[in-house]
């Protein structure tokens, strides 16, 4: 039987799908990943003198909700302080 993809493929995947999507936006990536002591921005992007700080949240099924339903209350503050 084989296994599905682990975590960090999804998340990684994802993030390449994610950055595919902002570069046809007209954004440029200005970093991904990028850590600070309270935690880690997954992209960093600009458009004009807008800056998004982009959190990616992927799912290979859909059984356990909406990525956006992943959030922690705690996953939302670490990302507020970084």
């Amino acid at each position: 039987m084989t296994r599905g993809p682990d975590k960090r493929q999804v998340g990684q995947s994802g993030e390449t799908l994610a950055v595919k999507f902002l570069a046809r936006r007209g954004y440029r990536i200005l970093a991904r990943n990028y850590r600070t002591p309270f935690g880690e921005i997954d992209l960093v992007a600009r458009k004009g003198s807008e800056t998004a700080f982009i959190e990616v949240r992927t799912r290979n099924q859909s059984t356990f909700g909406e990525p956006a339903e992943s959030l922690t209350k705690t996953k939302i503050q670490h990302w507020q302080r970084s």
